[in-house]
């Protein structure tokens, strides 16, 4: 009896730990289920994100593309029937035009619906827009287009609701995002049309004038006198212009002018200021640098004009080069002259050594504030082989 009883225990024993393993396993099988529900949450978030990165990238680089404000608008009401998922759904544009509120443009809906809607609305939009709020008006969603702590509304994304299939948390975050990028645009927009009013850009090329270059010149001088910092200026003159005004004639030279200022807009740095100074001259102002940042950048210029390949009106296509003198803030040089000078000085040596090189002031600081003489062998200069245009 003793021996059986011996012998039961174990099997009873084995049934017992039987249940135990199985109880585990079943509780494993619900915590795997659970994990892939919220990878499945999580996937389907992340994928609605995506979604939401891509819209706002493919909006953001086409407002990047333009500084028309009706264009602009036109850009807005396509990315907001994309935003909605609802290309039908009536929407319009309105901007602050002074003291006034004025339609820039309108989708699915006729302009006198949309003009009506406006002036019915006219005190609770000026309020909105005053306030920065977004809210509903009229059967209509209003959206507004950021600003500035002055103006904390350009205007407005407005969207219908009444009559039509209730608008997402997602769909409504989209035209949040979208009336942000619509903002710096018009910002933008907005400056251009400022500096154009005010005379400082020049009419061909869109770079800023020799007024405002002069101008700022002198602001930029004074902040680097009282900060301390660093400040150089830049002098650029197409090599053999007038050959191609001559030979093309002078649209065609138009035609190189704007592909030339493009290129150096394009390949200086943000803060940059590219001017055209005269004729087939340029001037960048270029803070917080000297002696070899300054000189990179002429190259990073020298470098993307000189890889153009224009084809002209007459159908000939032609390849331009750039010489360039660089001055910048010494102990000697520190007044917009002194800097316009050295600067223009070191671009007659560049022309005279050979053309398409850059050349700056001398690295010893005995011969700081000194331009480079054409007949020193101490010069620094920055050579590119030689083309021709």
């Amino acid at each position: 009896m003793a021996a059986l009883k011996f012998i039961a225990q174990p099997f009873g024993k084995k049934e017992v730990m039987t249940k135990k393993r199985s109880a585990p396993s079943e509780l494993d099988e619900l915590d795997l289920r659970a994990r892939i529900a919220a990878l499945e949450t999580t996937n389907a978030h992340l994928a609605t994100k995506v979604a939401e990165l891509s819209f706002l990238s493919t909006a953001a680089e086409r407002l990047c593309a333009t500084l028309d404000r009706d264009e602009i608008a036109r850009i807005v009401l396509d990315c907001t029937a994309v935003a909605v998922e609802q290309r039908q759904r009536p929407r319009f544009v309105i901007v602050r035009a002074g003291n006034a509120i004025a339609l820039a443009g309108v989708a699915s809906l006729g302009e006198p619906e949309a003009a009506e809607a406006i002036r019915t609305h006219a005190a609770d939009i000026e309020r909105l827009l005053r306030a920065g709020d977004a809210a509903s008006l009229g059967g209509y969603l209003l959206i507004p287009i950021p600003g500035d702590r002055q103006e904390p509304a350009l205007g407005a994304v407005v969207v219908a609701v009444d009559g039509h299939p209730p608008l997402s948390r997602d769909a409504i975050r989209r035209l949040v995002k979208l009336s942000a990028l619509a903002g710096r645009g018009l910002t933008n927009a907005r400056m251009l049309a400022h500096s154009i009013a005010a005379g400082v850009t020049d009419e061909l090329t869109g770079a800023f004038n020799r007024r405002y270059f002069e101008r700022r010149l002198a602001d930029e001088l004074k902040r680097a006198r009282r900060l301390g910092d660093k400040l150089s200026v830049l002098l650029f003159d197409l090599d053999r212009f007038k050959s191609i005004n001559d030979i093309h004639g002078h649209p065609s030279g138009d035609r190189v002018l704007c592909a030339v200022a493009d290129a150096i807009s394009a390949a200086v740095r943000d803060i940059d200021v590219v001017t055209r100074w005269g004729g087939e001259e340029f001037a960048v102002i270029a803070p917080g640098s000297d002696g070899e940042d300054a000189v990179n950048i002429a190259e990073r210029v020298r470098h993307a004009v000189g890889e153009l390949s224009l084809q002209l009106l007459d159908g000939e296509k032609i390849g331009v080069t750039v010489s360039c003198g660089i001055a910048w803030v010494t102990a000697d040089i520190h007044t917009p002259a002194q800097c316009v000078a050295a600067a223009d000085r070191c671009l007659l040596e560049a022309k005279a050594a050979g053309r398409d090189r850059v050349v700056a002031l001398r690295d010893a600081p005995a011969h700081q504030g000194r331009a480079v003489d054409a007949n020193e062998r101490n010069s620094r200069e920055h050579r590119g082989a030689a083309r021709r245009s």
